[in-house]
């Protein structure tokens, strides 16, 4: 059985994915935290790209009309994904369920992929990537907090530190996939590039001990080539990102730069925490969600110490499990309490919300070990384990694959929720010159002074409206300033300024004018792409050696 055939193995994955997830075949859409969020980013990007923007920015119909440059700062990769579906006719509840499905069935396979380079076993592969599928916080992500951008995350720690293990093999093939999957990530969700660094640390020095010195300057070189690739693959997101990040409250908002206050969790919650669909209130030590890393995974890593301490086994698997043990423990201390002083230093870098997203790391390492477990015995106790630890597994996960509620809301519902104004908790990526009163004041007038406009018409990269005034005057549009928004008046670009609650004000001569606000790429963005496009080139040019080196 450890010598099972590649497709058995995928089939494998494919049916537990399923399995797993059943709860997204049932008709209509389900309750979760983040699913009137995700329903309207899905929606935007796709009204976007329609509009004439590709990649999306700026949402001017967003905040209440004031606009709001969500996609500036929010995921891109699953929406990406999603549009094939969307230009298909695929509605969007179905779409995002069909994301989250691709997400899950993903994450499993590149687990499987990055544990048979390790093991060179199968079966311990399987084993892991499904401890990896099935893990308690892996169905909370879905099922009860619907966090897709943290759903694909999980796929790319598996492949980053894949591309990591072929770069020091001097493998061209390790450049390319370490450049994809660390862009994969920043696209995903740029923060999990934080939760993940210390297992990816701890990993690359696992690594080096492995690795002969006369190795270890070519490894440097992939390496260092691939994350100059990663950079440039995700330079359209990352670059605008950082810079303009400085335009927004996100870097003065003190609510939302010390969030990681109240999102520390208990070690006891780690070991078990009652299932539920309540958010987070006050604090997650209080609420309603459940931290668990998970049964099968807490015996995988006690069956690791146990062989590690009174069995031998081979040398590099010994080094290989008092790593990911050496990982646990950094992971675990960074979730708790007990680490606070280092996230006061770390505040002042960058801003990191949850602390409890560590777990994410745990759930990979504890379900790595049972690899490790696996490739240390013989094979008749190889397939004994893998039975037991399978059905433990499926047993005690039986109660987490269910949804909260299922729903049939219209999408027009959604897109009118209180709760989606922006599509963050706290609006921290608002303009920084704006007043953010005005965001719940749907009614507010189009323009101040009230004067009478015609023929107004909002997408999600514009305004144009007709007005005719008497007297030369200005007016403050109902639209946020941010760059990029350039204003025509009869087709003629125009200077504007902003006033004091920073929406654009214009300067209208006497008569009747076309008005027109429309958000247009920066210089920056536009060299931003330029680099990305450069690393599409590169990449596609490096798999094309790839393949011609493979067919000589």
């Amino acid at each position: 059985m450890s010598k099972i055939y590649e497709p058995v193995s995928i089939l494998a994955i494919l049916i537990a994915s399923i399995f797993g997830m059943k709860a997204l075949f049932h008709p209509g859409l389900f309750t979760a935290h983040d699913i009137y969020h995700q329903i309207v980013r899905i929606y935007y990007y796709y009204q976007s790209t329609i509009d004439g923007q590709f990649p999306p920015y700026w949402i001017s119909d967003l905040a209440s009309g004031y606009g709001y440059p969500l996609f500036f700062f929010s995921y891109h990769l699953p929406w990406i994904l999603s549009l094939p579906f969307l230009y298909l006719g695929v509605g969007f509840p179905i779409t995002i369920k069909v994301i989250f499905f691709l997400g899950f069935l993903l994450s499993g396979s590149s687990m499987y992929y990055f544990c048979k380079a390790i093991f060179q076993n199968r079966l311990a592969a399987l084993i892991s990537s499904i401890l990896y599928l099935w893990a308690p916080y892996h169905f909370m992500t879905i099922f009860v907090g619907a966090s897709v951008g943290v759903v694909y995350a999980f796929i790319f720690l598996p492949l980053i530190l894949l591309g990591i293990h072929l770069s020091f093999q001097n493998k061209l093939k390790g450049l390319v996939i370490l450049a994809i999957s660390i862009a994969g990530l920043i696209l995903a969700h740029f923060l999990h590039a934080i939760y993940f660094l210390p297992t990816i640390i701890i990993f690359f020095i696992w690594e080096l001990l492995m690795t002969k010195p006369i190795l270890l300057l070519n490894a440097s070189k992939w390496i260092a080539s691939g994350l100059l690739l990663a950079i440039l693959l995700s330079s359209f997101y990352l670059i605008p990102a950082f810079y303009y990040r400085n335009y927004t409250y996100a870097p003065v908002e003190s609510g939302f730069s010390s969030l990681y206050k109240r999102n520390f969790i208990n070690l006891s919650q780690l070991i078990y925490s009652k299932w539920g669909f309540g958010p987070i209130i006050n604090n997650a030590k209080n609420g309603e969600i459940s931290f668990q890393l998970g049964i099968s995974q807490w015996i995988s890593l006690m069956m690791l110490i146990l062989i590690i301490v009174f069995r031998k086994i081979n040398k590099n698997l010994k080094k290989l499990g008092f790593i990911i043990l050496i990982g646990v423990l950094i992971n675990i201390f960074l979730l708790l309490n007990y680490s606070i002083w280092f996230w006061k230093i770390f505040e002042k870098i960058i801003v990191i919300d949850y602390p409890f997203r560590f777990i994410a790391a745990l759930v990979f390492l504890s379900s790595f070990s049972i690899g490790v477990v696996l490739a240390s015995i013989n094979k008749n106790a190889q397939k004994i384990l893998f039975t037991i630890i399978l059905i433990l597994t499926f047993y005690t996960n039986r109660n987490h694959l269910n949804v909260n509620l299922y729903t049939d809301i219209p999408v027009e519902e959604y897109l009118n929720s209180e709760t989606t104004i922006t599509t963050n908790t706290f609006h921290e990526y608002t303009p920084i010159k704006a007043d953010r009163s005005l965001i719940n004041k749907k009614g507010a007038p189009f323009v101040s002074p009230d004067l009478p406009v015609e023929n107004i018409k909002q997408e999600t990269t514009s305004i144009d409206f007709d007005i005719e005034t008497s007297r030369e005057t200005n007016i403050s549009v109902k639209q946020f300033s941010f760059p990029g928004l350039n204003t025509y008046i009869d087709q003629v670009i125009v200077q504007t300024s902003i006033d004091k609650k920073g929406l654009i004000n214009i300067h209208i001569p006497t008569g009747k004018h076309h008005i027109k606000i429309r958000f247009e790429e920066t210089p920056l963005i536009k060299f931003s792409k330029i680099l990305s496009v450069i690393g599409i080139i590169l990449t596609l040019a490096i798999l094309f050696r790839i393949f011609l080196s493979r067919n000589k």
